[in-house]
């Protein structure tokens, strides 16, 4: 009888340490895979949260000064019980060299789509406004319980509610002075339980968590966009209110004003996103990681803007747009 033959030890070993030197291969071809692909899903999280914020903040920047008409004339919009306003479209809060800025953004939206009317000294005795009533071209538009401010008037820009509206006179109040200097009556929206009718005055910032936002009066933030860790702005200013060509870039430490807010016809808004998880490996990035390029129509390179990397275990992808403003109905 023939005996059958197997393995023996040796043989088997020899299997044995093949079979583990291929398992070995695979595991770390798959390791590497993983960490490939962990790397390009923390990419792509920094990416859509930096273009979500850029969104976002466009979206609202573009809007800058809609309805305000030539409110610029007021130093500030006094509104009874609450805090007063101030009519400057867009207003960067300077947050200084490495820290973030805030940007806020104003304007009004009127559900009719009426932007206002302008006031008339053509009737009651040359009075373009007696004290609870203003005497308007038209009032198309405008309803009981509207918020409505008028400029050029003593006590200029105030805020007042509609009590009446006739065909060529707006009853409102409190009483104002009487006068007989010509302006213009902003409307601010339905005010049924709003404090300022539709009028939006909205405050983004760099919380804890990403990036906020607050709306008037209290500004109570709440988170907009995870992981957006630094965001700055620059105005883009003009020679003259009338010129469409930007001639230098500034910081917000420069003050924009009412005598001076029709020369910002730009915005540039630049954001970093950082990753959600911290990885094991140094990550080769740029650091620091430029947010903002010099423009070559800017002047003595205070444009720069650059971004410290914390943390070489995270990434950070920085984002920037350049938004143009001059609304249409803004520079009426």
């Amino acid at each position: 009888m023939r005996y059958q033959r197997g393995f023996n030890l040796i043989e088997l070993m020899i299997g044995l340490i093949i079979s583990l030197m291929g398992l070995t291969a695979v595991a770390a071809m798959m390791m590497a895979f993983s960490k490939n692909r962990g790397s390009m899903a923390q990419t792509q999280a920094a990416q859509d949260n930096g273009v979500m914020a850029l969104y976002r903040l466009e979206r609202d920047v573009s809007q800058a000064g809609y309805g305000l008409m030539n409110l610029q004339g007021c130093t500030s919009i006094v509104n009874s019980g609450q805090p007063s306003i101030s009519p400057v479209p867009v207003r960067i809060g300077d947050g200084g060299a490495g820290n973030s800025d805030t940007i806020t953004v104003q304007g009004t939206n009127s559900s009719t789509g009426i932007p206002g009317t302008e006031l008339s000294a053509t009737v009651a005795g040359g009075n373009t406004m007696i004290a609870n009533q203003f005497n308007v071209r038209s009032s198309l538009g405008f309803s009981v319980g509207d918020r409505v401010v008028a400029t050029a008037l003593a006590p200029s820009c105030t805020l007042v509610t509609v009590t009446s509206v006739g065909a060529t006179a707006i009853g409102f109040t409190p009483a104002l002075s009487a006068t007989s200097t010509a302006g213009y009556l902003a409307h601010f929206g339905a005010g049924a339980g709003v404090p300022a009718g539709e009028f939006f005055s909205r405050t983004y910032a760099i919380g804890t968590t990403g990036l906020t936002v607050g709306d008037y009066p209290l500004y109570v933030t709440s988170n907009l966009v995870d992981d957006i860790v630094f965001m700055k702005a620059q105005y883009g200013l003009a020679d003259t209110t009338t010129s469409t060509t930007v001639t230098r870039w500034v910081s917000g430490s420069t003050l924009i004003d009412s005598t001076n807010a029709l020369r910002v016809i730009a915005l540039r808004v630049g954001v970093v996103a950082r990753s959600t998880k911290r990885e094991d490996d140094v990550i080769d990035q740029p650091n620091p990681l430029p947010v903002f390029d010099e423009k070559p129509d800017s002047s003595g390179g205070t444009d720069v803007v650059t971004y410290a990397v914390p943390d070489t275990h995270m990434r950070y992808r920085a984002y920037s747009t350049i938004i143009p403003l001059k609304n249409v109905i803004w520079t009426r």
